[in-house]
């Protein structure tokens, strides 16, 4: 994974190294002469710099832009039904929460291998290699959808307020009918997602 990052970096240096007393563009020199480094080493050599705006950019460390990057720290807030299959032998998260962090909304699976995002199988019968994380997928919306009990879920209530359909206690933003025609028409020729916008 390492070596295909400085790939992705060498095919966008020409753009990157403009300036070449800017900060990114140094990490970037430094970065596209590694010779198959590993994640941490890239991160630490150019994603600490490089890896997004000002602020929190630039990171002390790599270890820095990970403790900052990490999912560990809003687990325990997270309460709505939520899944988490990882690997042991993932290279990227290494350090799997299995508690949860105390959330009692959230699954943690850990599988012994599978890589990153890897868990590829062969099909049965065809020879063909699929994903095997589609399996368990299935059976845990399954499960949350056919099995759980909703009794916890509290929805916000909503009421008018000078035509627009707001939450209580959030009478700032909301939504009004302004029409019963189409609004938003596309543009002959356009195609695509934004045709419309």
């Amino acid at each position: 994974m390492g070596r295909n990052l400085v790939n992705m970096l060498k095919k966008n240096y020409d753009s990157i190294s403009q300036d070449p007393e800017h900060d990114v563009a140094k990490a970037a020199a430094t970065a596209v002469a590694l010779n198959r480094p590993s994640i941490g080493t890239f991160d630490d050599t150019f994603t600490r710099i490089a890896g997004g705006s000002m602020p929190p950019w630039p990171f002390a460390s790599a270890y820095d832009y990970y403790r900052y990057a990490s999912s560990h720290k809003v687990l325990g807030d997270v309460q709505i039904p939520f899944l988490a299959i990882n690997a042991a032998d993932d290279p990227v998260v290494q350090d799997v929460p299995m508690d949860a962090n105390g959330s009692e909304w959230v699954v943690m699976a850990l599988t012994s291998h599978g890589g990153h995002l890897g868990w590829f199988e062969v099909d049965d019968g065809w020879g063909q290699v699929r994903r095997w994380i589609r399996q368990p997928v299935l059976e845990w919306f399954h499960g949350t959808a056919d099995v759980m009990v909703w009794d916890r879920l509290q929805y916000p209530d909503i009421h008018e307020v000078d035509g627009y359909i707001t939450e209580v206690g959030k009478e700032t933003l909301g939504c009004k009918v302004i029409d019963t025609e189409q609004i938003v028409r596309g543009t002959e020729g356009q195609a695509g997602m934004l045709a419309g916008l």
